[in-house]
């Protein structure tokens, strides 16, 4: 289940959400956002610009804005997704800009740990809050939120080379494009030299700027949108596993659940299965 947000991300500059029993997949993604990911129970794959980084639980992972990545969660799972807006964070820190932040569990100096902990500390704070619901619930989440985002600028945050230089802006403008035009056009048989022509590119040249850019191929990321498509409709709707399966795109049927599974870690008729029961 995935709980709505308790806030508008453009109201109040943070946004969290919960999910629980879950097998949440997100291919290659990026916003302007700062993402902090927390498990609570199972465990993820998160790849940022390439690496890879394991998360289990009691342990969080935080993406700084426009930075590409990949979420992968195979077992159900629960979580709590926060996003803090970087505008909205300037308003309190002004020079807010000049900073980038990077916060894995590997990656962390053994004297940024007790840190590290802390935050974990007050993440375990915000599932009794929402299960409880005592008056003013969301003002209290509001203020841990932002008091977990005050220690990972003084803990976590580093200076030197700009959150997004120009000419990254400027790819990152051309693939929201190419990113768009996938997502309407999924369902449809898009061929690489089709999405080429249609933003005036050779083939060649589209190929390798999509791979190099994304980290994956072209027909890949595809699929992977598709398949997402997929299981959201497995789990909310009755239609046959086939019929959704070709009414997003795919047309190789063993192809499909060669790759369902390998996203989300078992078959798609488990995944019904199971939703049925629950």
């Amino acid at each position: 289940m995935i709980y709505e947000p308790l806030f508008k991300l453009e109201r109040t500059g943070v946004q969290i959400h919960y999910y629980t029993n879950v097998r949440k997949y997100n291919p290659v993604h990026w916003h302007s956002a700062v993402e902090l990911i927390y498990i609570l129970n199972g465990n993820a794959e998160i790849t940022i610009e390439g690496k890879e980084y394991p998360v289990v639980a009691g342990e969080f992972v935080v993406i700084d804005s426009n930075l590409l990545h990949e979420f992968r969660c195979k077992g159900e799972s629960m979580m709590i997704v926060i996003h803090f807006s970087r505008s909205s964070m300037e308003n309190f820190i002004p020079n807010l800009k000049e900073y980038h932040l990077c916060c894995t569990r590997t990656e962390i100096c053994k004297e940024q740990l007790e840190a590290y902990l802390a935050i974990c500390e007050l993440l375990k704070g915000l599932p009794p809050l929402y299960v409880m619901h005592p008056l003013g619930y969301r003002l209290k989440s509001q203020a841990i939120a932002m008091e977990i985002f005050f220690e990972l600028v003084n803990q976590f945050a580093g200076t030197g080379e700009a959150v997004q230089k120009p000419e990254n802006r400027e790819t990152l403008e051309r693939l929201e494009e190419m990113i768009e035009y996938i997502e309407i056009h999924h369902r449809e048989p898009i061929s690489l030299e089709q999405i080429a022509s249609h933003f005036y590119l050779s083939r060649e040249y589209f190929s390798r700027f999509f791979r190099k850019s994304m980290g994956v191929t072209f027909t890949r990321y595809v699929s992977q949108v598709r398949l997402m498509h997929i299981y959201q409709e497995i789990c909310n709707t009755d239609t046959g596993i086939m019929e959704l399966a070709e009414k997003h795109g795919f047309t190789n049927y063993k192809l499909f659940n060669k790759m369902f599974h390998e996203v989300y870690g078992c078959t798609p008729r488990e995944v019904r299965k199971k939703k049925k029961k629950s």
